[in-house]
């Protein structure tokens, strides 16, 4: 263990959090062998608390039977498919009835379906979930300590400028460089590259989309990049021609990783395997067809997904929204804790753009409507330079006037003053020809 190892999990184990325990525990046995029964006992362990202390969930126990420790994979195909909308009307039903015990928070899904939901986590799943992000890090090459930069979203950065000292410190210690990925004008750009090019870091993580825009940015203005070490690209699909620019301009292998607010990383990339490989310790993943039953290998369905770490309001067979394709290569065989997601065939989003030629993350009006339980569904839709519109169908509650002019102002405050702000109030949103739902269109094109 390297010092600023050692600093990090001792500063969070003092907040409380067993980050340290965990990665060390995980990193043991991905390097000497997962046991066979991992799955199998997180699964056995997620059941028993839900029957005990989570109201919707013992309902469905007790009218199915407990016998889920016979063969708990096939015990959860008797159950319902979680949806967004039974997590907002069953919510309460869904809280773990041991909450006053825990360190919790609320949270909401990142909206890439247009469908923003709350829910809640704790600390212990925060743990685990963080566990596993660096285990993936480390697994392409990049130790705890060693430099890094993160091209993310924060609004409060655009607001006020300010990050949080907790923030801060950790970022300093874990020796990561954070980029604001909700502005990023040209001159950022360059900066950006003139940064990497004076001092590469052993490992670059940014939203799929953005990054390559990154890359086609330093192709049109002729600016070299010095080859880096490795790249991860996050919460978008990633297609090859994304791939292969992206490579070609920073000369490195880029590594795909899936996951969700809802239930943390899921699956990545990782050295001298195909597909996206699904930790074991997080998340139980299946493929399953418009009626909810499993599909055979190398077919295309529904992904479902069961976070194995979050007790606090436990999501089983939870309908992420994205579909996929699960494969069992010859190097993995049929071991459950190598179950590799072949493909994700998740949504698209488009970057935007203001007039002045900054690139803005369509994150950032995503984070706008985050929390406010008077939308449904939403598609931000830009029609110009200088016209955005917010197409919403609505709850049962409406908008407080204050909230729409907050959400007019920070649009302005990115896109520009004279940037016209609409509001459509619509009964649904349709999908695309091809089936995918989009949440984001921008239909600049230059």
């Amino acid at each position: 263990m390297n010092l600023r190892e050692a600093v990090y999990f001792g500063l969070v184990g003092l907040r409380g959090q067993t980050l340290g325990p965990y990665y060390k525990q995980i990193l043991r046995e991905e390097q000497e062998g997962i046991p066979a029964d991992t799955i199998y006992k997180l699964l056995i362990k997620l059941l028993t608390h839900c029957k005990k202390f989570v109201p919707y969930y013992t309902n469905i126990i007790n009218k199915t039977g407990d016998s889920f420790a016979e063969d708990p994979e096939e015990y959860m195909r008797h159950f319902p498919i979680l949806t967004k909308e039974i997590i907002r009307s069953r919510f309460e039903d869904l809280k773990s009835s041991d909450l006053e015990r825990r360190k919790w928070f609320l949270n909401t899904s990142g909206g890439s379906t247009g469908e923003p939901v709350r829910f809640i986590q704790d600390w212990e799943y925060a743990a685990r979930s963080g566990a596993i992000s660096l285990l993936f890090s480390k697994l392409i090459g990049r130790e705890i300590g060693e430099s890094a930069v993160q091209i993310w979203g924060s609004e409060r950065d655009i607001i006020d400028g300010e990050e949080r000292y907790t923030a801060r410190l950790i970022n300093k210690i874990t020796n990561t460089v954070f980029v604001n990925a909700f502005c990023l004008t040209p001159q950022r750009l360059r900066e950006f590259i003139a940064q990497i090019n004076a001092k590469p870091p052993k490992l670059i993580v940014s939203y799929t989309k953005l990054m390559y825009e990154i890359a086609m940015f330093a192709e049109r203005e002729g600016l070299k990049v010095m080859p880096q070490a490795a790249v991860i690209t996050t919460a978008e699909k990633l297609f090859p021609f994304m791939r292969n620019k992206i490579q070609e301009i920073f000369g490195c292998n880029v590594y795909n990783r899936y996951g969700s607010r809802e239930v943390g990383d899921i699956a990545c990339e990782r050295p001298g395997l195909r597909g996206l490989w699904v930790a074991p310790w997080g998340n139980y993943v299946e493929i399953v067809d418009s009626e909810g039953k499993p599909v055979p290998n190398n077919t295309e369905g529904e992904i479902l997904v069961t976070s194995l770490t979050n007790y606090a309001m436990p999501l089983v067979r939870y309908q992420i929204g994205d579909r996929g394709i699960i494969s069992f290569s010859e190097n993995n065989g049929k071991d459950k804790n190598r179950k590799v997601l072949r493909e994700v065939l998740g949504r698209i989003s488009d970057t935007f753009k203001n007039k002045n030629g900054t690139l803005i993350d369509p994150g950032y009006f995503e984070y706008l409507l985050y929390f406010k339980n008077w939308i449904l569904n939403f598609q931000v839709i830009q029609k110009d330079y200088s016209s955005i519109i917010f197409k919403i169908v609505k709850s049962k509650t409406d908008p407080h006037p204050d909230e729409i002019k907050k959400i007019v102002k920070k649009t302005k405050l990115i896109m520009g003053d004279d940037c016209k702000v609409e509001f459509d109030f619509v009964d649904q949103i349709e999908y695309s020809g091809s089936g995918k739902y989009r949440f984001t269109i921008s239909e600049i094109h230059s």
